[in-house]
Order: C-alpha cells, then structure tokens, then sequence
C-alpha cells in the first residue's frame, strides 16, 4: 500500500484536478442514468463487482500485467466501488492509475530483455491459454512472458514457411534467420502496443478515465456507453466514399491489429458480402505486391484503400469466428444516384428474387416532424428493386438480413410495412412502463407473394424488428440462425442531470437505452433473438459473440401484445424436414458444424507446445481445419444468377470494369451455400 501510495504522489501532478474532474463526473453520470435509463441500476456491492470486474477486464483481461502481489491491494476494491459512486470516498482510481501504470513500464522492460536473444525451440516447453489467474511472483511474471513471446515468434515463422498443407515439422535449414526476423517483429509490434498504451501522462490519464466512465455505463447495459466530444463527433459523421474507395473504414484495437470498423453503404466492401466489422485485416495485395498490415504504416494502408489509384485490393481477413478469408476489392466511387440495394434473379423451376440489405440507412432526419419525413431511404430502395423483380415473373422473393447489425428503427418499421397491409408492428415500453404501439405507417404492400427472410447470428437490432414482426404475421418464413438478441433502442443525449440547453456547448455525451421494444405477440427479441422457422448451421450460432454473454444485458420479459391479424399459419414443419434433409447431407452444413464445435474447445483452452516439431504439427491441423472449412464454403452451387432485367440492360451499355465488377457479386452468389438452400426451401413451398 505504501508503495503504490508513493506512486500516486509521482503522478500527482497529472492526477490532481483531474481526479477531482473525474470524481465530479462520475456522480453526475450515476444520477443521470438513474434519471433516464430503462432500468436504472441499483448501487451496492454486487453491482461493485460487476464494475470492478468489467474494468479489469478491459485493462488486463489477458492477465499479462499485474501479479497477485499487486491483485491483492487492487482486488480489495472490488465492492466498495459503489460506495465511491455514492460519494461517500474517493481513492480506487489513483491507486488503480499509479499501479497499472508501473507494471506497463516493467513489462517494456521486461520484453526489451527476454526478447533481446534468441529463443531455444528444442527442448519441451508449453503455453497454455488462457491463463487462470495472475502470476503469483515476478519470477513467475517474467517466465510467463517468456513462453508467451516464445509462442509469438513461433507463430509468426510458422506463417512465413507454411505451404497450404501448413509448416514442416522439421526445423527449416534457415531457422536461425527467421527466428531473428520474427523475434524483431514481435518485439516492435509488443512494445508498440506498450507505448499506446502509456501514450503521455496525460493522455493516459484521460484515456484511463474516459474508460472507467464507460466501464460505469456499460454496467447499465451493453449498448449505454459514455462519450468524449470527439467519440460524439465520430459518432455522428456520416461516411461517404471520396475518389476511388474500397468502401470501408479502419481502427486499431488493443493489440494494434486493424480492424474493420464501418462498411460504406454501397461500397464495394459492403456489396461483396464477406467483409463485416470487427474483422481483423491481416495482409492486403494490389497491382502483385502483397504486404502484411503489421509490418506497414497506416498512411500506406489508407492508400492501398482509398485515392486516386483505382486498381483492385484484394484484402486477406480474420474474422471473429477465426475464419480466414480473402476478398477481392473493387475500389469505386460510390455515389447517392447508385443504388446501395441490389437485386438478383436465381433461376431454377422458377424465378426467385434475392434481395441483400446489410444496413437499415437513413438519408434523412428521422427527428424531422411527421409531415416532413423523407422516406428515401432503405426502405424505399428495396419497393425499387421489388418493382423491378416483378418484371422477371418472381414466384419468390429472399430478403438476406444476415450480417445486419441494425440502424434506423424508422426504416425498420418502413420496410417491414411493404410486406404487411395494415396492424401494429411493434411496440416500445419506457422506464414508466409506458406502451406505445407502433403502427405500419402506410396501408397497402408493395409485394404479397411467399417470402424468405435470412438471418443469423449476427443479425440484429432493427434486422431483429423486421423479422420478428413478418414471423409473428405469418408473413415470412425465417430461415437460418438465431439473431444477436437486441431489443433495446438508444439515445445520445449531453451529460447533464438538468434540462438540455441548446445554447450551452457540451463535453461529455451519453448514449443512453431508454426503452426496450417488443414484438407485436408481447414477447421480445431481446436477449433471446429471433429463431428461425427453419434452422440451418450457422458460423454464429454460439452464444459468445450474442447479447446475453454480456452480463449486463437488459433480461427478457413481456409487454402486453397488440391487437392483430396474423395469416394463415405457414408449412413450416413439412418444409423445415426437408431442408433438414438436404442440409444434413451436404458437405458444407457439416463442416460449419465440426468448425464450430472445434472453435468452441479451442477458445476454451489451449495447451500450445513451445518445441518446433510439436507447434508445427499444431498449426499444420489448424491450417488444414481452415483449408476444409475454405474449400467448402467456397464450392459454387448449381444454381444459376442474374441481375433484374432491369439492371442487366444498364450494365450491357457500362464499362468493362462494371461488368466485371457485376461477374465478382455474381460468383460469389453462387458460392452462399445458405441461399441455395434458401432458393430450394422457396421451390419447396411453391410446390406445396
């Protein structure tokens, strides 16, 4: 305690009115999420502890940094956080800031000596992740950096030699060398995320509070978070692509990895259909030169995406499954006159229309008043492409919500009315609880045949609002995976506990849950998803990546259900045994299967050897699960695609370069192994 005491006093300088910023700050957020949150949460020591333990999450979830010496002193803390909260004392953030700052220093220094020499690979040696708890000593501090950066610089000469069948078990004749070059990568790429770290004292001091204040708000529930002036910004810009563009747009996460962070609507990112945020951006190669994102600038890695240069980018991705895949990249100017949905034709029996939304996007000011709302927006662009469907004699039509992670609820209860003439499609409860119904804002639909509606794990939000309304009217068979879970709608409003004034400039924002909706039957999406009608295997199925494995999340319950007119009840149980059927039997459904199950065990727990034959061998089965799962999600179905009719007489008069751009989405239309199955359900339902 003395020690880290004496710490807080070498920090002072940066620490003083800062604390008492920070102080002042986190009280005025307690008391102004208790004035506007859905359900406020109620400060006591389990509450402490979720706080505690969301905050040690985010600073050193890996357990690299402290040792159980320091846990001892900080862990002490852990419910008497909502006793600071509540004003009553004020002394866990200086002693937490002065410690964690101090084991960031011994581990730059740390690194700087283990990884000084060379590593030895031949005797037995293991890493096994992740780790349980804190190391007890600094001896055992120091040899777990030890393997841990042993198994980096394994990991990063096993990707250098691997062939496609992945890495030799006999150590290669130029070990040395690669052992060399990938100890000098491992070593820049560890210290760099060290440096970011600490930044300057201040900096750190203001990234460290920024966090803690966020930390406070996610307690509330996930998708309440706190904002500084420029996150508020950021927020609020709306991207659009300049010169020639790959149509998407990066951030740097913890690690210093590059990381998806918003797909341009209508770029050529969002219209491939394989790119999603939050994947991880490994290697990107264009005009025959391929570069590894770690080893180049971020000024290089913006031109390689954006500028004058229109030659293709083929990009190579992790997804956060740990799915690896290469996309190539159309860079294009995307314009407001180019339409961001796009239509297809499948043919088979029968004309089936296809319809890909990745985004509920808005034009226009939804805060506008009712009488000057413009509807051009999502909504309106896929009644523009049903328009030009109906052309091509569709028996069908799919409307592919996968991958979509919401947005303008507005345009959600839009779209949902093309398909539905006339009744409540939701309805949304606030901290009172209070009901509102919300009603299909126009009578009449734009189309009335049988519809397929895809999603999946990663469908949520708004993508959740439309597919439970058109489940719940007996409008639409919903096929594929259980969605996210998010029920809940947000607002940004300026840190104050008392009545907004438009004339003051505000610092610090909120974004803030301030009620949840509910389908038209009275249950909710929330937490629970949207399940489908008909299952089908998905990568995102498990529940890590979902809603409830936030301990946070807003649970599940009922409202009072709407009064409304569903239709007849659907085929779902003839349907869905024949899909069953044929997805049971077919190569790629039961590869998602054993890659997930396998996905599963693997972040569960890792025993990885530190000895070169033993590693290789490893990574030669993980490189082979890849390149099974690869080979068959990339395996092109029978099934022929076209654009409408429409389209297709446009692209006759474009350039060579469109047309080939337009061949790219078509193959990789015939790749999605999901819509086929899709297109078969559909022919199965028409011949009913």
């Amino acid at each position: 305690m003395k020690k880290i005491f004496t710490l807080s006093l070498i920090l002072l300088p940066a620490l003083l009115f800062s604390q008492t910023d920070l102080r002042a700050k986190t009280i005025t957020l307690r008391r102004f999420l208790e004035q506007q949150h859905y359900k406020p949460v109620q400060w006591n020591d389990t509450s402490s502890a979720m706080l505690y333990n969301k905050w040690m999450e985010e600073l050193d979830d890996e357990k690299i940094f402290f040792t159980q010496k320091e846990m001892a002193v900080i862990e002490s803390f852990k419910t008497k956080l909502d006793d600071e909260l509540l004003g009553k004392s004020w002394s866990f953030f200086s002693q937490f800031a002065a410690a964690y700052k101090l084991r960031l220093q011994k581990t730059d220094s740390l690194i700087k000596v283990l990884i000084a020499k060379p590593f030895d690979f031949t005797k037995p040696d293991n890493i096994v992740l992740p780790f349980a708890s804190f190391s007890a000593n600094e001896t055992e501090f120091a040899l777990r950096w030890q393997r841990y950066l042993k198994w980096r610089v394994l990991q990063q000469i096993a990707q250098k030699v691997s062939d496609s069948n992945g890495p030799d078990t006999k150590l290669p004749a130029n070990f040395v060398k690669l052992e060399i070059e990938a100890r000098e990568k491992i070593r820049q790429k560890e210290l760099l995320y060290i440096k970011n770290l600490l930044s300057t004292p201040a900096e750190f001091i203001h990234e460290l509070e920024d966090e803690y204040l966020n930390c406070i708000a996610w307690c509330y529930d996930p998708h309440t978070n706190y904002m500084n002036q420029r996150e508020k910004k950021e927020f609020d810009t709306e991207m659009s692509a300049t010169e020639y563009s790959a149509g998407l747009d990066l951030e740097e996460d913890e690690k210093g990895d590059k990381t998806i962070s918003y797909l341009q609507p209508g770029g050529s990112a969002w219209r491939s259909g394989q790119l999603h945020k939050g994947d991880v951006i490994t290697s990107i190669k264009t005009e025959g030169k391929e570069k590894v994102v770690s080893e180049i600038s971020e000024e290089e890695l913006t031109g390689y995406l954006n500028g004058n240069n229109e030659a293709d980018v083929e990009v190579t991705v992790r997804t956060a499954a740990g799915e690896t895949k290469t996309t190539t990249l159309h860079k294009e100017k995307v314009t407001d006159d180019e339409g961001i949905v796009k239509s297809y034709v499948l043919h088979g029996k029968q004309n089936i229309g296809y319809i890909n939304l990745p985004g509920f996007y808005s034009r226009e000011d939804e805060a506008a008043s009712n009488d000057n709302i413009n509807y051009d927006g999502c909504a309106n662009d896929v009644s523009k492409e049903i328009v030009k469907l109906r052309k091509d004699t569709i028996a069908g039509l799919i409307l592919d919500l996968r991958f979509n992670g919401g947005g303008s609820m507005w345009e959600a209860m839009q779209l949902a009315g093309i398909f539905i003439d006339i009744g409540p499609v939701a309805s949304v409860k606030d901290k009172t609880a209070k009901v509102q119904f919300l009603k299909d804002p126009n009578r009449g639909t734009v189309y009335d045949g049988p519809l397929i509606v895809l999603i999946n794990g990663a469908s949520a939000s708004a993508s959740e609002f439309v597919s439970a309304v058109l489940q719940d009217y007996n409008r639409a068979l919903i096929v594929g995976g259980t969605t996210y879970g998010k029920g809940t709608a947000q607002q940004v409003l300026p840190l104050d506990t008392i009545k907004m004034d438009a004339s003051k400039k505000y610092e610090d924002f909120v974004k803030v849950t301030l009620s949840k909706f509910y389908r038209v039957n009275g249950s909710t999406t929330q937490w629970k998803g949207v399940v489908p009608d008909i299952v089908l295997p998905d990568l995102y199925a498990m529940d890590d990546y979902k809603e409830k494995s936030n301990v946070s999340a807003l649970l599940p319950d009922i409202s009072k259900p709407g009064t409304y007119q569903p239709l007849p009840a659907l085929p779902v149980a003839a349907l869905a045994a024949k899909s069953k059927q044929r997805t049971d039997a077919n190569d790629y459904f039961k590869s998602i299967s054993n890659f997930t199950s396998w996905m599963a065990q693997v972040k569960k727990e890792r025993n990885i050897s530190l000895q070169w034959a033993a590693y290789a061998a490893q990574f030669t089965t993980t490189i082979k699960m890849y390149k099974q799962f690869e080979e068959e999600r990339n395996a092109s179905s029978n099934i022929v695609f076209t654009n409408n009719g429409f389209d297709w007489q446009r692209i006759l008069q474009s350039t060579q370069r469109s047309k080939d751009i337009n061949d790219t989405y078509l193959n990789q239309l015939k790749k999605d192994e999901t819509l086929a199955e899709a297109f078969q359900i559909l022919l199965d339902w028409n011949s009913k």
